[in-house]
């Protein structure tokens, strides 16, 4: 729901919130159901802070994790993040450890606990992302006052893990993978990896993004991460694909029965990964290991280069910056076709070698 402002004060569904600031500290608050509440309640903290605190920092408040988590999202993640619903997730991990607890009672012992357990659960890089969200959680529970401090620097987070990834998904692995989704995931999958896209922009994707006749899907600059639009071709199987699921109604290529979009795919995913197994009959085969949706992002990429695809149309299909974008991030050749690659020039003719012999050392 969009949020209603007047100076000082903004709506966020049916609760009212102030934000102020005095003698260089700002101040942000949920003021009550009403407008009228909220001037109140701002207008008595104003005159707390005038008057001085009485029995201590009184202008310190100490609310629960999992209630300040709420308003972090509201009032900061969300106007100011794109990558807000990441932060939604990690703080539903979070708050299965620290939901009833006050934020001054957050100690980094029990940070450490976290980070410890949840990595028998998950990979390194989604505990690091978990942790960064809980540190910026904390460091805007500082600045708004309701935190008096906290050790933040001592909460190791190590991000470049994710962007060391090299992970693509094999031929072998994606028939099992297919096999093994359920009905409403298998055709996103099927997309992503013939197209590239996002795992946002398969749920966003609208029926007008896409014009089957050029075949050809329009990502807008709203769902895109550079904030620019950008056109992607559709191979046979893309079309063929988004030819049987067009709904008759403009709308939302996915969506439920009732119309709504798919919000969240990860558990569906990884339930996917964890099915797909080699030998379903043996408790030991954990099926796909160590993949994410993003990876089949990574998987079309690598399979367009290895075809041949150009890297500056690949660049334009993926969104990149540039050429230097795709060739880092996401081409992994593998040494012996690198191999292959650089004997071609051992096949240069005699005369060739001989100025190369007449070159100055």
């Amino acid at each position: 729901m969009k949020a209603k402002r007047e100076r000082n004060l903004k709506q966020i569904g049916d609760r009212w919130y102030f934000d102020f600031s005095l003698a260089g500290k700002r101040y942000i608050r949920l003021g009550g159901r009403t407008k009228e509440e909220a001037r109140d309640a701002m207008a008595r903290l104003r005159v707390e802070l005038l008057e001085g605190p009485k029995g201590g920092a009184a202008d310190v408040e100490d609310p629960l994790f999992k209630d300040f988590a709420k308003e972090y999202i509201e009032l900061y993640a969300k106007p100011n993040k794109r990558s807000w619903e990441r932060d939604e997730r990690s703080i539903a991990h979070l708050e299965k450890s620290f939901g009833g607890r006050r934020l001054s009672q957050i100690s980094l012992l029990q940070v450490e606990r976290y980070r410890v357990a949840r990595l028998d659960q998950v990979s390194l890089a989604t505990v690091h992302r978990e942790l960064a969200c809980l540190k910026g959680i904390l460091s805007k529970a500082i600045d708004w006052e309701k935190l008096p401090t906290f050790p933040l620097r001592k909460i190791k987070i190590d991000l470049s893990q994710e962007q060391r990834r090299e992970r693509i998904l094999t031929l072998d692995e994606e028939g099992r993978l297919l096999s093994a989704a359920a009905p409403h995931l298998r055709p996103m999958i099927v997309l992503a990896l013939h197209t590239g896209m996002r795992r946002g922009e398969v749920l966003k994707l609208r029926t007008e993004s896409v014009d089957l006749r050029t075949r050809f899907i329009t990502i807008p600059k709203e769902n895109s991460k550079s904030k620019k639009p950008r056109k992607i071709p559709m191979d046979s199987v893309a079309l063929e694909l988004l030819e049987r699921l067009f709904p008759s109604d403009p709308g939302f290529i996915f969506h439920k029965s009732d119309g709504r979009p798919y919000k969240n795919i990860c558990e569906a995913f990884q339930s996917a990964c964890r099915r797909a197994r080699k030998d379903p009959t043996d408790p030991r085969d954990k099926g796909i290991q160590d993949l994410r949706f993003h990876d089949l992002r990574h998987t079309f990429e690598t399979r367009g280069v290895e075809r041949g695809m150009n890297l500056a149309n690949m660049r334009d299909i993926m969104g990149h910056s540039s050429i230097d974008f795709s060739l880092s991030h996401y081409y992994h050749a593998d040494a012996a076709r690198l191999l292959d690659d650089v004997e071609k020039l051992a096949t240069l003719p005699a005369e060739h070698e001989r100025q190369h012999e007449r070159l100055p050392n």
